[in-house]
């Protein structure tokens, strides 16, 4: 999110988490746009703070100063950088993947070290493809932490999904770029409309 007012509709429809990325070479790159104290004083939506191998003495700076709920980890992150985090906000671990991975093998390192797991199509660089991975590789793992579905989701995929939540055990949705004009320009209408057809 890079528009206060964005955020705010988005609380509005009862949407519970809003991500603002802090990664730099990002096109949605928070700290040009949007202000620490704007951002601090939001309270009716959780704020999830994105980062891409981040130290975590700049990762707790930002948290502190932004007033972040909870932060999203979406690099290279070791086990033990996350669990350093873990007893500060809440941890939210990212892994890409293509849809033939062993994922239960690929998280079960992570499993004491964060409070949720993100599956996400894996790319060449970090960050969205607007693409999805085949979600059935995540049928065949036994998860022990709740995780957030995304990688390219868009405005049509709302029935796949509801079928895909009334077979597994998913916390969340995490839609992006399918729901832009441009990177971090929401399209609320259609967000509106794609959270109706979820409810």
């Amino acid at each position: 999110m890079t528009s206060l007012q964005q955020v705010q509709e988005l609380a509005a429809m009862g949407v519970d988490f809003a991500g603002f990325i802090f990664y730099e070479k990002s096109p949605r790159y928070v700290g040009a746009k949007l202000s620490a104290s704007d951002i601090k004083a939001v309270t009716s939506i959780q704020k999830v703070g994105v980062f891409v191998n981040e130290t975590v003495e700049k990762i707790l700076q930002i948290i502190d100063n932004y007033g972040l709920d909870m932060v999203q980890l979406h690099g290279d992150e070791t086990p033990a950088f996350c669990q350093s985090l873990k007893d500060r906000v809440t941890v939210m671990k990212v892994f890409r993947v293509k849809g033939d991975e062993d994922v239960q093998q690929l998280v079960q390192p992570y499993e004491d070290a964060v409070h949720y797991f993100l599956f996400d199509t894996k790319a060449q660089e970090y960050g969205g493809t607007g693409k999805q991975f085949d979600w059935s590789v995540l049928k065949s793992s036994s998860l022990k932490i709740p995780y957030f579905l995304s990688g390219g989701i868009g405005p049509n995929d709302a029935d796949a999904i509801k079928t895909f939540i009334d077979e597994e055990d998913v916390f969340a949705i995490d839609i992006n770029s399918r729901f832009e004009r441009q990177p971090g320009d929401k399209e609320i209408d259609k967000i509106r409309h794609f959270v109706r057809q979820l409810s």
